[in-house]
């Protein structure tokens, strides 16, 4: 018998090294597409916006604790507080937050509310008024329906 020939002339396959630079370059260029596809940025914005939906629910809930009118005011695109009675230049610290004012630049967001300057007030029921009131903002808008002060 004769032995058989493993390899034949002038075929030959790939090196380890081939194999493993190819993996290499394919895991660099995948580590690249992943870190551009998943920024941070977007989950700011959309949480930045149930933070000022929180703040109006408080403002509403307080009026009807009270009994007397509550709101907020959104005195510029970056800055907004929450205010009681008629006197809307009077700012009320929120709970939880340093100051009496929110200002989203110093809170490093990139959330702006290109409705301001608006001033939002609930009444003793809860109620924004008889019309919807939206507050307009870069990363959705908010929509506070009439007479009942539905928050989505």
């Amino acid at each position: 018998m004769k032995p058989t020939q493993r390899h034949i002339k002038g075929q030959s396959g790939f090196t380890m090294i081939e194999i493993i630079s190819v993996l290499v370059i394919i895991g660099i260029i995948s580590a690249v597409a992943l870190a551009r596809m998943s920024s941070t940025s977007d989950y700011n914005v959309i949480s930045q916006v149930e933070v000022v939906k929180a703040h109006l629910r408080l403002a509403q809930s307080r009026a009807m604790s009270a009994s007397s009118p509550y709101g907020v005011n959104f005195a510029s695109t970056t800055t907004y507080y929450l205010f009681q009675g008629t006197n809307t230049t009077t700012p009320i610290r929120f709970v939880g937050e340093n100051s009496d004012t929110i200002n989203l630049v110093t809170k490093k967001s990139s959330l702006t509310i290109t409705s301001a300057p608006q001033v939002i007030t609930f009444d003793a029921y809860g109620s924004p008024g008889t019309a919807n009131i939206t507050v307009v903002t870069t990363g959705g808008n908010i929509t506070i329906t009439e007479n009942t002060g539905f928050i989505p």
